[in-house]
């Protein structure tokens, strides 16, 4: 079992420590969920059932949640900037200078980071991870409307946000 979960372990470390990461921007902190998450894993390890889903898919479950329930006043997250432009929201325009493109998205890394850690997880495991939203729902443990309705929402705040930025920047 030991060295079962050692192998476990190693491959997929960096990928919790990186998915922990994108949803509390610290360092620190996404290195303290890591360890966490594997022990919880360890611990519950027999809990895990294959019919249900991939190892992969549970540890993002627990990573999810360890996430969360470590949160803080102060959270960030990041996401694939090209996924969000395809929903409306501009990064960049068509040909701005390599300094201009830097701080654009940063400007959009920002617009993401001031989102609730709720809709900035349900963006992240749909444009960061992929998942579908019904497997977003398992994940989160919530009813597929509601992940429906966080990203839309997140979208539409963000949206929001990106006009009045941009209003405010022409003043």
């Amino acid at each position: 079992m030991m060295d079962d979960f050692e192998t476990i372990f190693h491959q997929y470390k960096n990928w919790v420590y990186k998915t922990a990461y994108l949803i509390v921007r610290d360092p620190h902190r996404a290195e303290d969920i890591m360890q966490e998450v594997f022990i919880n894993a360890y611990k519950s390890g027999h809990t895990f059932d294959p019919q249900k889903g991939s190892y992969r898919n549970w540890l993002r479950a627990i990573t999810v949640k360890q996430c969360f329930a470590r949160k803080s006043k102060k959270h960030q997250g990041s996401f694939s900037l090209d996924e969000l432009e395809e929903k409306g929201l501009s990064v960049a325009d068509k040909s701005p200078s390599i300094p201009d493109q830097v701080s654009l998205k940063d400007d959009m890394k920002r617009l993401i980071d001031s989102l609730s850690p709720k809709y900035r997880a349900t963006l992240l495991l749909r444009y960061y991870e992929g998942l579908s939203y019904d497997e977003i729902a398992q994940v989160l443990d919530i009813p597929l409307g509601t992940v429906k309705s966080r990203i839309n929402a997140a979208v539409l705040r963000l949206r929001k946000t990106q006009k009045e930025t941009a209003r405010k920047n022409k003043l």
